[in-house]
């Protein structure tokens, strides 16, 4: 009688990987992008760094994205939410510029502060810029002129260049934001719930402080209107009403 083979100890064979789709691919790879960004740093954010976190050979890589540049482009771009924050959450739903100036800096606070991916991309653009991040940059800035240029012309006649205290304003809340597990500035812990309800009633009451101007706008208006009306020249009207002289003139072509 013939011997039966033993196969107990021979190799176990493989399991064959189940197949991913691209999408599927393309989710990993962002997952093993965050993952590296926020617990190694950016210096850690190498082709064969994400090929190993994400069980994704560098091949299928390239063969989906054509280069590394290229897929972190796309990786970035979805995480950049200031772009569709802007088009989408703030200037279609804003009726007035004074609810889009309170929405632009709350909305933006809010979505830094439970961003740490966008945390991360601000922290690259300052610590190590280079090409890729300075175009990430500009295309932001592109993506908000249009807003920023209504605004400018609103706020032009005030006197007030809106454009360098959006630049104030959010810049101070970058800094805020990426610090803010350092330690309290100017006494207020912004980890704290509490710290973050004061520099939200402080961007209403900066709004309420802005726009209450426009009512003393419109009275001067009013008496430049009656001076321009009794012949008193533009220049004397402006010194009279200590405006500048461009205004009287808006005043002056609108009637």
């Amino acid at each position: 009688m013939a011997r039966q083979k033993d196969n107990t100890n021979a190799p176990q064979e493989k399991q064959r990987r189940t197949r991913r789709s691209k999408a599927e691919i393309e989710q990993d790879l962002s997952t093993a992008i965050t993952r590296i960004i926020t617990t190694q740093g950016f210096t850690k954010l190498t082709i064969n760094n994400v090929s190993e976190e994400s069980h994704v050979i560098k091949r299928v890589i390239y063969e989906n994205y054509e280069s590394f540049e290229r897929l972190l482009q796309v990786y970035f771009v979805k995480n950049d939410f200031w772009t569709a924050l802007i088009l989408s959450k703030i200037a279609d739903r804003c009726s007035d510029y004074k609810e889009f100036f309170t929405a632009v800096l709350k909305e933006f606070y809010k979505s830094i502060d439970e961003n740490p991916i966008f945390q991360c991309i601000v922290r690259w653009e300052v610590a190590a810029p280079n090409n890729f991040v300075r175009n990430g940059a500009k295309n932001r800035e592109n993506n908000c002129r249009e807003e920023l240029l209504k605004n400018k012309a609103f706020f032009q006649p005030l006197g007030i260049d809106i454009e360098a205290l959006y630049a104030l304003l959010i810049a101070g809340i970058y800094h805020l934001v990426l610090r803010k597990d350092v330690s309290s500035f100017c006494n207020i812990d912004f980890t704290t719930k509490e710290g973050k309800e004061r520099l939200l009633n402080l961007i209403d009451k900066i709004a309420e402080i802005l726009f209450a101007s426009f009512d003393r706008i419109e009275e001067k208006k009013r008496i430049a209107s009656r001076l321009l009306s009794r012949g008193i020249p533009p220049r004397e009207a402006a010194e009279i009403l200590e405006v500048d002289e461009s205004f009287i003139l808006s005043i002056s072509n609108a009637n």
